[in-house]
């Protein structure tokens, strides 16, 4: 009898006389050990930035994003198809002799040069391996250029650049530093610069995928000619790339230039491109703009190119690959508002 009558007072028992343990963070889900202060974390992660970043840094892995290359080098694929810095005038002639897998020397010469000095040669020398890239040259004039390239890992890689010319104006002196991470590449500048009294150009550029097919970059410029003067301008930059054969791209320089260009390979042989540059300086009274079209065509033992502007001017470029090593070069120009023609020969050999 006593045995049921405790049963029963067990099956109808006050909640108050039952005693029940508080549940702990971590049986709510939370995945923390009992002593883990909420409050504590409540501030860290709302309130300190680094769980932001960290955040951030996570959901970029997932995606998985390329990397987008160099801020400088947005628009690489016209920069291969037009004639902008290809074009040459006169007699030309380049040797190149390959000493061994990472060494080898080149002798340039010139003829037919506008200006006071109608030939020129050049002596260059050329050292890579893994880490290392070191490049220099020196003409006739004494005019010394110098390049260092120093890759201190993967990811972080230091160059150097020097010329030393027979006008002081233009000798210069750049340091540079780049990382690439796995989406982005940051990169920054100085050119000239003076410790004792802050003279100098310095830039800082950074450039992030946003998708597989789409980046943006910005690029910072700071300069102080002279003491007590200083300018700064910030650019902004864009590249759009569907697929594999199409790139379209967008940058400004300043507030003043705009630049953007479209490339396309039609074919396996056949590329194209157009670049369109508006200019508004409304300080100065300029407000103009150019547009090139270019196209180049790879052949079996060929390569043509050629680019004509708004301008009136005709640009060509022929390099017939005759044997192994050895190439002919045909450059030509016509500017059809201004009458002039310039014409280029040149022979390069490798051995």
């Amino acid at each position: 009898m006593a045995t049921q009558q405790q049963q029963h007072e067990q099956v109808y028992a006050s909640p108050a006389a039952t005693t029940l343990a508080a549940p702990s963070i971590a049986d709510m889900g939370f995945g923390k050990p009992k002593n883990f202060d909420f409050e504590e974390e409540f501030h860290y992660k709302f309130w300190n930035p680094l769980y932001y970043y960290k955040a951030l840094n996570q959901h970029r892995l997932r995606l998985n994003l390329p990397n987008p290359g160099q801020f400088e080098f947005l628009n690489k694929e016209i920069k291969t198809t037009m004639l902008t810095n290809l074009m040459f005038e006169g007699g030309r002639a380049d040797l190149a002799k390959i000493l061994s897998p990472n060494f080898q020397v080149m002798h340039s010469f010139q003829m037919g040069l506008p200006g006071g000095n109608p030939s020129a040669f050049e002596f260059a020398g050329v050292y890579a391996d893994e880490n290392t890239m070191m490049h220099g040259k020196m003409d006739t004039e004494l005019n010394l250029q110098a390049r260092l390239n120093y890759g201190v890992s993967k990811e972080l890689q230091l160059k150097a650049q020097a010329q030393m010319m027979a006008s002081d104006s233009q000798s210069m002196l750049q340091l540079e530093g780049e990382y690439t991470g796995s989406d982005y590449t940051a990169n920054v500048k100085a050119i000239n610069p003076s410790m004792v009294d802050g003279t100098g150009i310095y830039l800082a550029n950074y450039l992030q995928s946003i998708t597989p097919k789409f980046s943006i970059g910005s690029e910072l410029l700071y300069q102080c000619p002279m003491p007590k003067v200083q300018e700064t301008s910030i650019s902004f930059a864009m590249r759009y790339q569907p697929s594999a054969d199409r790139a379209w791209v967008a940058q400004t320089q300043g507030t003043n230039i705009l630049t953007t260009s479209y490339w396309r390979k039609v074919s396996e042989k056949c590329e194209a491109g157009a670049e369109l540059q508006m200019i508004n300086v409304p300080s100065q009274g300029r407000r103009e703009a150019s547009c090139s079209v270019g196209v180049k065509y790879d052949f079996a033992m060929a390569t043509f190119r050629a680019m004509a502007d708004n301008f009136g001017k005709v640009q060509m470029l022929l390099e017939e690959k005759i044997a192994p090593g050895f190439s002919f070069l045909l450059s030509g120009e016509l500017d059809h508002l201004k009458g002039e023609n310039k014409f280029g020969i040149g022979i390069n050999l490798e051995s």
